[in-house]
């Protein structure tokens, strides 16, 4: 090997050191949660690209958490901040929670109180359809949550965001999997 092509293999790699020095930790992207108020906060999903370490966005989608900005009332605070594992995601979710459905880990508040049961979802039923008597996203007031993420859902004016969201996670350098799986750091909650 010459003098020029050891120096050119030399200038790659070091190249490709740079990049792998700034490109993002994951392959995959994640959402941010932007706590504003109950009713009117904002999800976004983030990504890069291929090896691109410049992120990019999907369109905002407005979000509700919760019915008291206080972390620490238990199933009417909005989510602690902080980085969260996604424990699994689901289509059809069949619970109390119906539908499009992604469990977020436990997570304590700034004064150690445990959260549990977090979610992002909306109000539907687990085909996805609408019935006004419980499950139909049919008011801003809709937008509270005990204490989860809320997205509309479509019908009576409202977009569906969750059926959006849904589609970013699975399509722009987000996770295939349906069911319990855990996603590390695939949800940023901002203060």
């Amino acid at each position: 090997m010459n003098t020029r092509t050891r120096l050119s293999l030399g200038v790659g790699a070091a190249l490709a050191a740079i990049t792998l020095a700034v490109a993002p930790a994951s392959a995959h992207g994640h959402f941010e949660f932007h706590r504003t108020s109950n009713l009117n906060s904002t999800l976004v999903w983030v990504y890069y690209p291929s090896a691109n370490p410049t992120a990019h966005f999907s369109p905002t989608w407005r979000a509700g958490s919760g019915d008291s900005t206080n972390c620490s009332y238990v199933g009417h605070g909005w989510l602690p901040t902080g980085w969260y594992d996604v424990k699994g995601h689901w289509d059809h979710y069949d619970s109390i929670i119906k539908g499009i459905a992604t469990y977020l880990q436990d997570k304590r508040c700034g004064d150690g109180t445990l959260r549990t049961q977090l979610f992002i979802h909306s109000k539907e039923l687990a085909n996805w359809s609408n019935s006004c008597e419980t499950y139909c996203f049919d008011s801003s007031s809709d937008y509270y949550s005990n204490g989860c993420i809320k997205l509309s859902h479509s019908g009576y004016g409202f977009p569906d965001d969750i059926q959006d969201a849904h589609w970013w996670w699975h399509n722009r350098d987000g996770y295939s999997f349906h069911g319990a799986s855990t996603a590390n750091d695939a949800l940023y909650v901002h203060s």
